[in-house]
């Protein structure tokens, strides 16, 4: 049986807590009823001191700071004691208006006062102090706070949050309720926080049919754009209809039907191969065909004319390096200027990165310009640091410009070309599509191209899985390193990578350099994980040299619980230390951070780990290996704890030590490309801890997601309508 919600009423004293990255809040209001301070929880637009309340919901207890009201919902109500009038006057609520001409205005007009201000503003003239130019100041504030008021409880009315209602009456003003009863999911694009779920829930309560084609149009791009974001770039139409009507609860004919409208009316645009019809986003369709085109036109580029003897000077480079060079190592090198697209790929420890160098040497004596890029800030640090050369993040070679529409814009593009002859992409296996496209479109119809990476490690985050069309499509050169090169250290490492990446479980326990840390209950296995943290951080004093990696976020060996185990054991709070908290987390100086999605006017990018190095009020410091950012209010939802990350995240980087949970409740996620993605992170030290059954499962697991794409067949040039 349900609890039954009480209402209390009151006047907002005081806000206790505002959580940076919701509208969670904690204030207190005194009782109307027994004059008492209450104190309240919940969602909802932040209340001024002084605005009077009506608040629903239920007592409850907590276990430290005792008995709270957890409200579903609060609303204002317009003050109704001049006391009240006062305080709400001289709370901030109304521009223009302080505690002492709220006085002066009460003063006058008495418990009228709000109806004068509603009706007849022009008597406040009357007021000392109020002249022409303030009183239209305090009558235009007075009224969008009157539309908020009205417009919280209209959509409370509606049983929707009241929260919204300022955004909502500072975007669309008078014409706020035109869009909310007939265009309502202009609100997806318009209204930051608000996604299509709340915009669907907003319509449908202000009299939306739920068959309309506006509707289901709406749900069908939706759809779209979420499966993109597991990286498909386009969409079977049935998969979709089917998919969008489950979600929308709405008959399949007419899904099917308002894509048919979506399509001709190009909000969405289509392919069709091998009797499917594929689905896309115009600017997905888009970046897929020209993609494709562009890498034809480089792979039918003429050879470079060189003047150096290229046989001659690889034996010159071997001689002075005092190394022998693999025959594929050598026929990468002298493929690498003959065409216009070139793929190097190859497992760990096949020689990918004394290519990359062997092909600098030559580009440069050439007297060619390069440019050395990669996806990651991590990537491109470790492509600088091999070549001794400048490397740059993709993003940041381009340079981001803003946005045009949905649509990442950058400096160098089309109509401005990056000053190179040769790229070098490394770590292609996490390029995606969208990032293909934008540094194709700023390279000049001369210049030369090369990926390098490794084709069995897991795709990009973001959509497509461009290493793995390409080379599939057999329309580029690609040249597979197959001869291991066997390190000193690290030898163990490269081993068992390639057994794991060939079907045989990985040789453990033999040395130091690759265990296995059987355990048999989860939680066991957390805290194992968090003790062998910081013991090898200690060991290497370094937090960045060692890396904890999980396959998922729950669970007891989750990235979420493994990250607060490891700051519990390795920073600690204590009187030098300052600490803000966000939620379900506590940042602490000295805290190891991550960045969670692109932010282009900061420079730093999904997946940058950086260290918490100051902490004032709600500011967070964080000093990344290229810059010192700094994070206020509500952007520091966009760092996490990086203690522990997730395999996917880890994509790129290179860590001295890699410790890695494989655990039964993470058999969803258990996969060998995955398994052999976490243990080619590892340069010295890979430490498993976890079940052997759970590690025999992600080897024999070849099972991967499947992604919609249909680049590979663009680019075998396969007939496409």
């Amino acid at each position: 049986m349900m609890d039954t919600l009480e209402i209390v009423q009151g006047a907002a004293e005081r806000v206790l807590f505002e959580a940076p990255d919701s509208n969670y809040i904690i204030f207190r209001i005194r009782s109307e009823a027994d004059d008492s301070l209450l104190t309240v929880t919940g969602y909802g637009t932040k209340p001024l001191v002084g605005d009077r309340l009506e608040i629903q919901g239920k007592w409850v207890q907590h276990k430290r700071y005792g008995r709270q009201f957890a409200a579903t919902a609060w609303k204002r109500l317009i003050p109704d004691t001049e006391e009240g009038i006062e305080r709400f006057l001289g709370s901030g609520s109304v521009k223009g208006i302080g505690p002492s001409l709220a006085h002066r205005i009460v003063a006058v007009f008495g418990s009228e006062t709000m109806t004068v201000m509603d009706k007849e503003p022009q008597r406040l003239l009357t007021i000392e102090g109020i002249g022409a130019k303030k009183l239209a100041m305090i009558t235009d504030s007075f009224y969008e706070e009157k539309q908020v008021n009205d417009m919280a409880l209209d959509l409370e009315q509606h049983g929707i949050a009241g929260r919204y209602a300022g955004r909502l009456v500072q975007k669309y003003g008078d014409d706020v309720m035109y869009v909310l009863q007939e265009e309502p999911y202009r609100m997806i694009s318009e209204i930051e926080g608000i996604g299509f779920k709340t915009a669907d829930q907003i319509a449908l309560a202000y009299g939306m049919n739920p068959q309309s084609s506006m509707r289901l149009a709406a749900g069908l791009t939706y759809m779209l754009h979420d499966m993109t974001q597991n990286g498909h770039v386009c969409i079977p139409d049935t998969e979709l209809v089917r998919r969008t009507a489950l979600i929308l609860r709405a008959d399949s004919l007419f899904v099917h039907d308002a894509l048919g409208e979506a399509i001709d009316s190009r909000q969405l645009c289509t392919a069709d191969y091998g009797g499917t019809t594929y689905v896309y986003t115009p600017e997905a369709c888009e970046e897929e065909e020209y993609t494709a085109q562009r890498i034809l036109d480089m792979v039918h580029m003429k050879p470079l004319t060189v003047r150096t003897h290229v046989q001659l000077f690889l034996d010159r480079w071997q001689d002075s390096c005092h190394f022998v060079l693999a025959d594929k190592q050598r026929e990468a090198v002298e493929r690498s200027l003959q065409t216009g697209m070139l793929v190097i790929t190859g497992g760990p420890g096949t020689g990918k990165t004394t290519v990359v160098q062997t092909i600098i040497r030559l580009a440069e004596q050439e007297g060619l310009r390069i440019l050395l890029c990669a996806p990651t800030g991590r990537a491109a640090k470790r492509l600088a640091e091999t070549t001794e050369r400048k490397a740059k993040t993709i993003h940041r070679l381009l340079i981001p410009d803003g946005f045009s529409g949905p649509v990442q814009v950058f400096e160098y593009n089309e109509t401005k070309l990056l000053p190179a002859d040769l790229v070098i992409v490394d770590e292609v296996s996490m390029l995606d599509m969208e990032m293909m496209y934008h540094l194709l479109q700023a390279l000049s119809p001369q210049c030369r191209c090369i990926l390098v990476g490794d084709a069995d490690q897991l795709p990009s985050v973001g959509a497509g899985a461009v290493l793995h069309d390409i080379i599939r499509s057999g329309a580029v050169p690609v040249v597979r390193l197959d001869t291991i090169f066997r390190q000193k250290e690290g030898g163990r490492i490269v081993t068992n990578a390639h057994l794991i990446n060939h079907g045989r479980p990985p040789i453990v326990n033999e040395d130091q350099e690759f265990r296995l840390i059987e355990i048999e209950k989860e939680e066991e296995g957390a805290e194992q994980i968090s003790r062998i943290y910081a013991a090898e951080v200690q060991e290497t004093s370094d937090v960045f040299s060692v890396q904890v990696l999980s396959p998922m976020y729950k669970n007891p060996c989750g990235v979420d619980k493994l990250n607060e185990l490891i700051q519990e054991r390795t920073n600690q709070p204590s009187p030098e230390k300052t600490e803000y908290k966000n939620g379900k987390f506590i940042f602490r100086t000295g805290d190891k951070v991550m960045q969670k999605q692109n932010n282009y006017d900061k420079g730093v990018f999904n997946g940058d780990i950086g260290k918490i190095f100051a902490i004032h009020e709600d500011t967070i410091h964080v000093r990344y290996p290229e810059q010192d950012v700094r994070y206020e209010g509500q952007e520091i939802d966009e760092i996490t704890l990086a203690y522990a990350i997730t395999v996917h995240k880890s994509q790129g980087s290179e860590y001295r030590t890699v410790i890695m949970a494989i655990v039964s409740s993470h058999a969803i996620m258990l996969q060998r490309n995955l398994f052999y993605t976490a243990v080619t992170r590892a340069k010295r030290k890979v430490i498993l801890v976890g079940m052997k059954r759970a590690l025999l499962a992600a080897v024999q697991n070849i099972r991967t997601s499947s992604r919609f794409t249909l680049l590979t067949e663009r680019l075998r040039e396969e007939e496409i309508c």
